[in-house]
């Protein structure tokens, strides 16, 4: 070949030796599916990346998933930008999640660099798994199966709460004879779940210990949509709760609610940016506020579970708080100034009068006399239930909770709670 002829072969050689080789800046997209809820699981993109990065790494034994849509779909990017790297590129798609990484950085020379970074993901993840041992039903050392002399009662809490919300009402109940059992769930998940979680547990738990005798379920705010989802359904015609307190029930929903998905967001930007890794992973694999939505009046899991008829073979009790967060003057006066403005002929009383709506409900819901601080008492009421009382006392206050109170004290629903027992669980002579 003449010189010329080389020259002009030259061009088309480079090219072609370029295209063979990787080049700089081109991306390898890893695919990494998303789980039948539609959440992406953190063992599978432990998994994922390490193959791609030829990183030898054990696949995480924890069933972690974080969400992939709306604001928790956001801060799902975010805290996986923290964990792996601005490098690497996030797509959410339908049915699954792209990582995109540039061909270079999976290389040889970044092996070490993909190991530090997978392990300490896979290594949060089990810190952030081990949180969610604590969910489910456990004994409390007064349980005793199958002695009627010895009842049992059955504890379920509520939103931003834990068992360990009754810390300061289980003495009470163990110094009356009665047994207690505790169940925890994770209460920013939809309410679904939790429902089925819930019926799930008390089975397994029952049948593990040979429970023949009925129990009384004693449940706080939320958590009396979650036991009466199970009374009212997969337990209707069991025969093993026969006695349902309801304290400060969200029975036909609350609108404050609507504050707990800016408080979950909130909490878990703090957990990223503060490098609270586990607690990040822990927080939005349970959910952001899911729960908080079901809750909101005219939810459609408020019209399914109100749609539903009470159990005949359970005896129903409610308690209700009358202390709120606004003095019954206050509130007075600004009902009055929203009817008001809601009377003004204009467009601005159009407006008023919408708006006035949920205003109302909310200062129900927070005012002296009409609610105890989160539920209005109406709101509280359940068709069909008749043993219906009012204490005063605030939502948290009702069971003593220790996020308001640090030492033991009354708790003001127990006078009511230990004769609804007595008359309901303790045998006759």
């Amino acid at each position: 070949m003449n010189p010329p002829a080389l020259f002009r072969t030259a061009p088309i050689l480079a090219t072609l030796l370029m295209s063979l080789a990787p080049a700089s800046g081109a991306e390898r997209t890893i695919r990494v599916p998303l789980d039948p809820k539609g959440r992406l699981p953190i063992a599978e993109i432990v998994s994922a990346l390490g193959e791609a990065a030829g990183v030898e790494i054990d696949r995480p034994a924890v069933d972690l998933a974080l969400p992939t849509q709306g604001i928790g779909g956001s801060l799902t990017r975010t805290l996986l930008t923290e964990c792996l790297g601005a490098d690497v590129a996030i797509a959410f798609r339908s049915g699954a999640v792209d990582l995109r990484v540039d061909e270079q950085a999976l290389g040889e020379a970044h092996r070490a660099e993909w190991r530090t970074r997978l392990e300490d993901l896979s290594s949060r993840s089990i810190q952030a798994s081990r949180r969610k041992q604590y969910y489910g039903m456990s004994a409390r050392p007064s349980y005793r199966p199958n002695d009627p002399a010895h009842p049992t009662v059955c504890l379920v809490h509520g939103l931003n709460s834990s068992s360990g919300g009754y810390v300061h009402l289980i003495p009470h109940l163990e110094s009356q004879g009665y047994g207690v059992v505790v169940h925890d769930y994770p209460f920013n998940q939809p309410l679904d779940d939790s429902c089925a979680q819930f019926s799930r547990d008390l089975q397994a738990f029952r049948d593990k210990a040979g429970e023949k005798q009925p129990w009384a379920v004693l449940a706080h705010s939320m958590g009396a949509l979650v036991a009466r989802s199970y009374v009212e359904g997969p337990g209707r015609d069991k025969g093993d709760v026969s006695s349902l307190i309801l304290v400060a029930p969200v029975n036909q929903g609350a609108h404050v609610a609507r504050v707990q998905p800016l408080f979950q967001t909130i909490s878990s930007l703090f957990a990223i940016n503060g490098g609270q890794t586990s607690r990040a992973l822990s927080q939005l694999s349970d959910g952001i506020g899911q729960a908080a939505d079901d809750m909101l009046p005219g939810s459609a899991f408020l019209r399914k579970i109100n749609a539903a008829e009470r159990n005949p073979a359970v005896r129903y009790h409610i308690v209700a708080g009358s202390a709120g967060l606004v003095s019954a003057t206050v509130h007075g006066q600004a009902r009055d100034r929203l009817d008001a403005m809601a009377r003004d002929a204009g467009i601005f009383g159009v407006v008023s009068r919408v708006a006035s709506r949920d205003l109302s409900a909310v200062l129900d819901e927070i005012s002296d006399d009409t609610g105890d601080g989160c539920v209005a008492i109406e709101r509280t009421r359940l068709n069909g239930v008749d043993d219906h009382v009012v204490v005063r006392a605030n939502h948290a206050e009702l069971i003593r909770a220790p996020v308001l109170f640090a030492d033991d004290g009354p708790v003001p629903c127990m006078p009511h709670v230990l004769r609804w027992l007595e008359a309901d669980m303790k045998p006759r002579p």
